[in-house]
């Protein structure tokens, strides 16, 4: 006859189980985390701000003092905790009839959960970048705006010096020769400091949805040797290895549903990862909780596991991505 699994036959059940909650969760692909600036902490709250560095050297005349130069304060966030997570339950008729295979299936989906809830919220923001706020899947609204208190996506973000820059394709483009080069031209002339001052941005990243056609005529660009729409051969391609591609699967999907959604599929970034200011901020990475010594709930004999998180996410300003729907409307 076979043995009950419990605590006492399986002592290394446990451990094992937090093996392979850890290894799903390790596996799941988490690819929205690239765009963030992510740091572990144990506040609760705080506030992040863009700092835009040291003005501009001045003159300094022959015997005169030199001028006191000043960091500029420009855009800030108060970011706030919270937590996700859910259980599972191992019953008794599995431990009882030695279902071993599917109690670990269970375990590892608890991992798979854990990470794919934090690669939404983090790819989420994105997919709302021209909305101020979404609904998400636990029916709570999320506020996306930035510093400015504008949508990350917009035509005319403010600095504290009172100018204004666009970081939003015009015509919103699909992703082209023509739509890449109108989103370098607004990190060239558009991305200002607190001062109102030009900032050096140098874009090294394009982000799209999984959309077939999207992606693909993303690698033709930065993998051909020729021009992709060139009628000529032997044209140079000047996009061949000049940016990576980061694809984020969940881009076009509802943030309430996690359905697909079409009207998202054609949406694409061009990015400068190098200095982002979208950041995460993780009171607890997800977690895997075990029962308790004895583990049996007295009313079903079932064991509970769980996984538990709690993070922050905030975009304090605008000026390191640009964004385009790819739907062609003004």
């Amino acid at each position: 006859m076979a043995k009950m699994i419990n605590t006492s036959n399986f002592p290394d059940f446990v451990a094992n189980s937090t093996i392979n909650f850890r290894r799903a969760y390790d596996q799941y692909p988490k690819r929205a985390a690239q765009v963030y600036d992510i740091e572990n902490t144990d506040l609760y709250t705080g506030t992040e701000s863009s700092l835009d560095g040291f003005s501009v050297a001045k003159i300094k005349k022959q015997g005169s003092d030199f001028s006191y130069l000043d960091v500029a304060q420009g855009d800030s966030k108060t970011w706030t905790q919270y937590e996700v997570g859910g259980m599972t339950k191992i019953t008794w008729m599995m431990r009882r009839t030695n279902k071993y295979s599917e109690m670990n299936k269970k375990i590892s989906n608890l991992g798979a959960s854990a990470a794919k809830r934090m690669e939404w919220d983090l790819t989420h923001r994105l997919t709302e970048a021209d909305s101020t706020s979404y609904t998400n899947i636990d029916g709570d609204t999320v506020s996306t705006t930035t510093g400015d208190g504008f949508q990350l996506a917009y035509s005319a973000h403010t600095v504290t010096s009172g100018d204004t820059y666009r970081n939003r394709v015009a015509n919103n483009p699909v992703l082209s020769k023509g739509g890449l080069e109108a989103a370098e031209k607004l990190f060239a002339t558009q991305m200002i400091d607190a001062n109102g001052e030009l900032i050096l941005s140098e874009p090294d990243t394009i982000i799209t949805s999984n959309d077939p056609n999207t992606v693909n005529t993303a690698l033709e660009y930065l993998r051909s040797v020729s021009a992709p729409d060139a009628g000529v051969s032997g044209v140079e391609n000047v996009y061949k290895g000049k940016y990576r591609l980061l694809v984020l699967p969940w881009l076009a999907t509802t943030p309430s549903t996690g359905a697909y959604n079409s009207s998202d599929a054609k949406f694409w970034f061009l990015a400068d990862l190098k200095h982002t200011d979208a950041i995460c901020k993780v009171l607890q990475n997800p977690t895997f909780i075990a029962p308790t010594e004895g583990g049996k709930e007295f009313e079903t004999q079932d064991w509970k596991f769980a996984c538990h998180a709690a993070y922050a996410i905030e975009i304090v300003r605008a000026s390191w991505i640009v964004f385009s729907s790819g739907d062609g409307t003004a």
